[in-house]
């Protein structure tokens, strides 16, 4: 008999595990990146300014490492993606589901890259790009080691 968790928890989790990666990113950003940024931008627009210059004062004197401010984000950004993608698409496990789900964590990846050749605009870090791979080769080994574990299973006979 093969084990597979409740489909609504599974998929409520990994909504839930998806909008804590996005809140914790962008907090990161407001928090202790500079004004300039798009997201500034938006959040003026739904009058959360007030808000965010409030908690920014609370943290001005906070000490978090570059690694946190610069690179972590993109991480939590790309892991939230996968998430989000792997919970609407929940059924089954076509080729265009992990396709769609390697898009985004592809571009940026991609972009990445391009910064260390000159190609695009921005910096190349090595620790973007590890954050930008990570959740999609951590998402790729869970779905591979699931796939083989259920395949073992289905021989035995109990």
């Amino acid at each position: 008999m093969k084990y597979l968790p409740n489909t609504k928890t599974w998929v409520a989790s990994e909504v839930i595990l998806g909008l804590f990666c996005l809140v914790c990113g962008c907090a990161i950003y407001l928090l202790f990146r500079s004004r300039t940024l798009n997201l500034y931008q938006w959040c003026e627009a739904i009058g959360l300014s007030d808000v965010i210059d409030t908690l920014r004062e609370h943290v001005q004197n906070w000490s978090i490492s570059e690694f946190i401010k610069f690179s972590l984000p993109d991480g939590l950004y790309s892991a939230a993606y996968i998430f989000i993608i792997d919970a609407i698409w929940h059924v089954g496990n076509p080729p265009t589901k992990y396709i769609i789900i390697s898009f985004v964590p592809f571009v940026a990846i991609g972009n990445e890259i391009l910064q260390f050749f000159g190609f695009a605009k921005g910096t190349f870090d090595i620790y973007d790009l590890a954050c930008y791979a990570l959740p999609l080769l951590i998402y790729i080994t869970i779905k591979l080691l699931n796939n083989n574990t259920f395949t073992q299973l289905k021989h035995i006979r109990l």
